[in-house]
């Protein structure tokens, strides 16, 4: 019975079983033939002794197996019972010329079938042993010479030892050969599970090189595993990842642990039909770890495991770039907040104390003109209040989708000369000189009378707003071949470079602060861009801190189909020019 410490349809079980199995079957029937040579021989001599004692070993053998599990010191029992019985045949046959001697090398080879150094080293001691003792007592003159019977029988002994010494041999190569199938299955085993794992599997030797690399390589890196053999994955990897790709090699190859990295593939899939294939680049999450490889020029080899992380990555990406939108629109309704406490609460104050006044006891000690002025400013406040409603409205529904534009048969120049006419008393009372450039034969265009107009009355405002006395506005409307640009310039304060990317975000206002000069929500622009993009148009922002700023606004003739979300403004920092004269030469001032 094998012993239960050792795992069943184990390797090391099936040794032990054919172990006993062998050494049962020898031991029974030399024991079977024992009583039968003695009643033939009668009483047995000290080497016939030893004889039916060396039989019988292998029976030990097999029971010390059984109860400890130590194949070693099993086999090392059956080892000495062999060298036993040749000492004693031997002994028995002229000692040390004893042809008997010959199957001492039995008691090696025999070893050779386990598979390990420890078992030859081991029998290779024992039939030494044996040899040594059998010369000594030789000496001692103990054993008797040869029988004649003995050099009759040499041809025979020869023709057993040589058979002997061929089921050694053939027991040697079917153990060899099933230990050959055995590796051999378990390497398809092992290829079959790599192939059909959706990681790529790489061995690297201690130079990087790859030497094996699993079916995986197709969908990672566009190539057969073949392929990737020595540089192949090298050359695969971005070029700006190369660096780290190769540090996680050395890492493991020469540290204590198992390193990682992140790194991008970038290959052109092979071709399935007539059209060329694009470049694939994937992020792959390698892991790296060290192992002995005899086959390597050191000793050393890594072993590394990469699977594709593209989709988590870009999750990942997806998920930064949402929170830093949260903490945009977090900053966003703080100013928010702000501009309306400025925006909302000025103009409500001025109602609700002017009304107290005129409604008050003391209204009556107020004079008509007193109570004009008063009326005016709750007027004007109350304007004010419903701009600023209004403009809210509009930049909801440009957000959510809701607005929308009727499309009619426009004159530009007209609805221009209108806005100018508007914006003229403001301008005169701020010193600033308001001019209006319209380009000769301007073609109707398709569009929304009420959103045009909004467009050029807030960028006209702003313009008339950051621009000191004794600066110059020009609204300037031409064709531009199938586009008619709209520009508003000014000489102006100007806006910063850091500012510029911002602008048209809501409730933005460079170098805005609690207590700005200039009045205003900061919603103006993003107005502009929400109609501008419901007219399928662009827009542009060109400014410089004390030079001014131009913004123009590129609109298509034939109008759009269908309305689009509010466009990306694209800016430059403005350089110094001339003025609009020498590239605008028809000019009509209002």
């Amino acid at each position: 019975m094998v012993h239960p410490s050792v795992p069943p349809y184990s390797p090391e079980r099936i040794r032990h079983e054919r172990f006993m199995l062998t050494r049962l079957a020898l031991g029974a029937a030399a024991l079977g033939l024992a009583p039968a040579y003695l009643a033939w021989r009668g009483a047995p001599g000290a080497l016939e002794a030893l004889l039916l004692v060396a039989m019988a070993l292998p029976l030990l053998a097999v029971f010390v197996l059984s109860r400890s599990g130590r194949l070693d010191i099993a086999h090392g029992i059956s080892a000495a019972s062999l060298a036993l019985f040749v000492a004693a045949l031997a002994g028995m046959t002229g000692g040390a010329a004893s042809p008997f001697l010959i199957w001492l090398a039995a008691v090696p080879a025999g070893a050779m079938l386990f598979g390990a150094r420890d078992y030859v080293v081991r029998a290779g001691a024992i039939a030494a042993a044996a040899l040594a003792g059998i010369l000594s007592l030789h000496q001692l003159g103990i054993f008797a010479e040869a029988a004649p019977w003995v050099a009759t029988a040499m041809p025979a002994i020869a023709a057993l030892a040589v058979l002997h010494a061929i089921m050694i041999a053939v027991m040697a190569l079917q153990h060899r050969d099933g230990e050959q199938r055995e590796r051999r299955a378990a390497d398809m085993r092992a290829q079959l599970l790599l192939d059909h794992v959706g990681d790529l599997v790489t061995w690297h030797d201690a130079t990087g090189g790859v030497v094996f690399a699993n079916a995986a390589a197709e969908a990672l890196a566009g190539a057969e595993p073949r392929d990737l053999i020595g540089r192949g994955l090298l050359d695969r990897v971005h070029v700006a990842d190369r660096p780290l790709f190769l540090k996680a090699l050395s890492d493991a190859a020469h540290g204590a642990g198992p390193s990682s990295a992140c790194f991008r593939t970038l290959f052109v899939p092979r071709e399935l039909g007539p059209e060329p294939s694009s470049p694939v680049a994937l992020w792959l999450e390698m892991k790296a770890h060290r192992v002995a490889d005899a086959t390597s020029r050191d000793g050393v080899a890594v072993v590394c495991v990469m699977r594709d992380v593209t989709a988590s990555r870009a999750l990942d990406e997806e998920r930064a770039r949402v929170h830093a939108a949260a903490l945009k629109a977090n900053d966003i309704k703080g100013q928010f907040l702000a501009t309306l406490s400025h925006e909302l609460r000025t103009p409500l104050n001025a109602i609700i104390g002017f009304s107290e006044m005129l409604g008050g006891d003391h209204a009556r000690l107020l004079d008509a003109e007193k109570r004009l002025d008063y009326a005016r400013i709750i007027h004007d406040s109350g304007h004010h209040l419903l701009d600023v409603v209004n403009t809210l409205l509009d930049i909801s529904k440009i957000e959510s989708g809701a607005m929308t534009i009727e499309q009619e048969t426009l004159d530009l120049a007209v609805i221009a000369r209108d806005c100018s006419a508007l914006m003229a008393l403001r301008a005169e009372n701020g010193g600033v000189a308001l001019e209006r450039v319209s380009g000769p034969d301007l073609p109707a265009v398709i569009g929304d009378k009420r959103a045009l107009k909004q467009i050029m009355i807030n960028l006209l405002s702003n313009a008339v707003k950051f621009t000191p006395a004794g600066g110059r506005v020009t609204l300037a409307v031409i064709r531009d071949g199938e586009m008619i640009d709209l520009s508003v310039s000014d000489t102006g304060i100007g806006i910063a470079a850091s500012d510029l990317p911002r602008l048209g975000d809501p409730f933005f206002q460079a170098k805005s602060s609690y207590d700005r000069t200039y009045e205003g929500t900061g919603l103006g622009l993003s107005v502009v861009r929400g109609l501008v993009g419901l007219h399928g148009g662009c827009l542009t922002v060109e400014s410089a801190p004390g030079i001014g700023t131009r913004v123009s606004v590129r609109l298509p003739i034939g109008g759009v189909a269908a309305a689009s979300q509010p466009v990306k403004i694209e800016t430059f920092a403005r350089a110094p020019r001339r003025g609009l004269e020498t590239k605008l030469p028809f000019r009509l001032t209002a």
